[in-house]
């Protein structure tokens, strides 16, 4: 599952959909929980469904009611509420998750938050330019084992 907050770094819907085409390519299932707008720009972005066919999505609220299997959680974070969707989705889901901490500076703070609480944290500074976090999505995705 990936998991995406407000999306008002410009980065976050195409390295989403970078990350969505790296998981499928390598046989991933994927689904998505999203803030509304999120859902919003990747459906506009992405309209005739070439990278995200085939893969679910919910809104982020209506995954923490209705939990779905997932084998892994990969959580984009760029604030406080991205700490906190990650932190909550990992204890409803129970499954290992992953953040990668991105924006224009690094918050340390929400590393160790994360941290704290058993995530494995990447960070990338970034914020117009995508690929910082390209590099660690890549990283991210030849470091899981799940189907």
């Amino acid at each position: 599952m990936i998991l995406l907050g407000c999306p008002e770094p410009p980065v976050l819907i195409p390295s989403f959909l970078y990350l969505v085409n790296l998981l499928k390519n390598k046989g991933y299932n994927v689904f998505v929980s999203a803030n509304p707008a999120a859902l919003k720009l990747i459906e506009t972005a992405d309209s005739e469904k070439y990278y995200i066919n085939g893969v679910g999505f919910q809104n982020i609220e209506e995954g923490i009611k209705n939990k779905i299997d997932v084998d892994k959680i990969i959580s984009f974070v760029h604030n406080d509420a991205g700490v906190h969707y990650t932190i909550t989705y990992k204890m409803v889901y129970n499954t290992e998750t992953i953040s990668l901490v991105f924006g224009r500076t690094i918050n340390e703070e929400y590393i160790k938050e994360l941290e704290e609480e058993g995530i494995k944290t990447y960070s990338a500074r970034a914020f117009h330019n995508p690929t910082p976090i390209v590099v660690k999505l890549k990283k991210i995705v030849n470091n899981i084992n799940c189907k």
